[in-house]
């Protein structure tokens, strides 16, 4: 090797350290951001000899990316199912309270029949009204949990869209930025770890697929494959309240519809899987615990006329089928028996349509409310729980799939949040800081700097004796 290129050569050898060594500090001092991903500077062998910068390489690993996206958006979803089933169990009580639907249910069968073998007691017939009341009231609440649910999800979509939307924005924003920064450089390297934090934000709302065309910039498609960026163009998503649908530009993507380009994970799906399917057939099995004892108490009672509401009512008035969507949310003690609302206590005994009190030892309309117990009664196939029951079964029924659902839905999130975290480390693993090795990559460069720096000191030497000879 010539002096010359014995000087060039580690001149070039000097530059690239230098480089090395802000890119491993760079690399130390953001090794705790985890949208950050690990620089390593890219060498060859330059022309005529010496060291050739080609640029900053970033670790990444696309494969191991759509794994973590992936389950992030199962995750999220299993996160919102679960706080939602949570929020409405709280409602119904817990299997061992007292203040449980079946609970409320068993105290006031058995109030009723502690009436029925003492049909005179003033004492026992305010405790069945009361127990009616409390039975009702648990009812109405949980009805109206199941409104608040619903509402939940619809705000949570929108919400949910309205983040997409910036999140899309800014994707499109980073890909142009992209487009006109040279490869190589640590400002594109920059720009991929922000595309990477925005795209693993996006995936909590929606299931994403995304590849990359050759400039580096993010193709963005649902699972299913609708578009929604392609460089700079943005098909921005929209919620349409009224029909209850998700739309990318104009086609419909609503999660859970077979046959659309949509996704069906992600906390969008969840809400919408709330809102569409599992809302409805709560209200489905509350309705049909409410209707069951408004008719069943109306078919008991002898004393009323046609069209006369019984012991349970639907805002006062009797069961109509073709008002019997949020039945649970209307049901009520009818005033009738109510003193507090000008209604006597005697009716209790002798029938809601009684227009003055009876014998007080005559039972035989108490035990005829009793059946309404013990009797197998017709039940909404779509209820899930037989068609022919009796009251108590079918809401022990409904409460027990409603604890499975709860129960299920937090052992999902607790599945997807585990493995969500297993892909992050391992993520991690791949593209992120280990502090150890960067400082073991300083003393490499520290010693290959020295060795660069003594072979120019030896040649300045060298140069220095050649001109002294002169």
């Amino acid at each position: 090797m010539s002096l010359l290129s014995a000087i060039h050569a580690s001149r070039t050898g000097l530059l690239a350290n230098t480089r090395r060594a802000e890119i491993v500090s760079s690399n130390i001092a953001n090794a705790q951001d985890e949208n950050y991903s690990r620089r390593s500077l890219s060498v060859t062998e330059g022309i005529g000899g010496g060291v050739q910068v080609l640029g900053v390489s970033r670790a990444m690993n696309t494969a191991m990316d759509a794994l973590f996206r992936s389950e992030m958006s199962y995750a999220a979803k299993a996160d919102v199912m679960s706080h939602s089933l949570s929020l409405y169990t709280i409602e119904l009580g817990d299997i061992d309270s007292e203040i449980s639907l079946p609970a409320q249910l068993a105290n006031f069968e058995n109030t009723l029949g502690l009436l029925s073998n003492a049909p005179e007691n003033a004492n026992l017939q305010q405790q069945t009204l009361n127990a009616a009341e409390m039975l009702t009231q648990t009812l109405r609440d949980a009805n109206s949990a199941l409104g608040q649910i619903n509402t939940r999800a619809v705000d949570g979509i929108a919400t949910d869209v309205k983040t997409a939307n910036a999140t899309l924005e800014e994707i499109a924003r980073i890909n142009t930025d992209i487009a006109h920064t040279d490869r190589g450089t640590d400002a594109y390297a920059s720009l991929e770890d922000r595309l990477g934090a925005q795209l693993d934000k996006l995936s909590e709302v929606i299931e994403i697929d995304v590849t990359y065309d050759t400039e580096g910039r993010a193709k963005v498609h649902t699972a299913e494959g609708q578009t929604l960026v392609f460089a700079s163009y943005v098909n921005e998503l929209s919620f349409d309240r009224a029909a209850m649908a998700l739309y990318a530009g104009t086609e419909d993507i609503t999660p859970g519809v077979v046959g659309r380009r949509n996704s069906d994970q992600g906390s969008i799906a969840g809400h919408f899987e709330m809102m569409g399917t599992v809302v409805p057939q709560m209200q489905i099995e509350l309705d049909e615990i409410a209707r069951s004892l408004i008719e069943g108490f109306e078919d008991a009672d002898a004393s009323l006329a046609p069209g006369q509401a019984g012991l349970f009512t639907d805002r006062g008035f009797a069961y109509d089928p073709a008002n019997h969507s949020g039945l649970a949310g209307r049901i009520a003690v009818n005033a009738a028996v109510d003193p507090q609302q000008g209604g006597e206590l005697y009716r209790l005994r002798d029938g809601i349509g009684a227009t003055a009190p009876g014998a007080i030892s005559d039972n035989s309309q108490l035990l005829d409310f009793v059946t309404v117990f013990s009797d197998l009664q017709s039940f909404a196939p779509e209820a899930g729980q037989g068609t022919n029951t009796r009251i108590s079964d079918f809401v022990a029924g409904v409460f027990a799939k409603q604890q499975s659902r709860r129960v299920e839905a937090e052992a999902s999130f607790e599945n997807y949040t585990a493995s969500t975290e297993t892909f992050r480390s391992a993520r991690l693993d791949a593209k992120g800081v280990n502090i150890d090795t960067e400082l073991q990559q300083l003393t490499l460069i520290e010693q290959a700097y020295n060795a660069n720096s003594q072979v120019l000191r030896v040649a300045s030497q060298m140069i220095d004796t050649l001109l002294d000879a002169v």
